[in-house]
C-alpha cells in the first residue's frame, strides 16, 4: 500500500527487500527497533506500518524542505 500511494503521488522512493538484504535489515532494526515492513523514514521521523494520515504529514514536511 505505502509504494502504491507514494507512486500516486509522484514521490520518488528506495525500496530496500530486508529478506535478502541482511545491511538493509540491520539499518531499519536500528532506526526502528522493529522487524515488520514497510518502515519509511522522513524528516526525521520512522513510521512502522501505513499509516496514510501521517505519511501525508511527513510528505508536507518533505514538501516544505524542498520549498525553502
Amino acid at each position: 500500500m505505502a509504494k502504491e500511494f507514494l507512486s500516486q503521488k509522484g514521490y520518488k522512493f528506495t525500496e530496500y527487500d530486508v529478506t535478502k538484504d541482511r545491511a538493509a535489515l540491520d539499518e531499519m532494526v536500528r532506526i526502528s527497533g522493529a522487524r515488520s515492513v514497510p518502515v519509511i523514514a522522513a524528516c526525521n521521523e520512522v513510521m512502522i506500518g501505513f499509516d496514510r494520515a501521517r505519511l501525508e504529514q511527513m510528505l508536507s514536511c518533505i514538501k516544505q524542505r524542498s520549498e525553502v
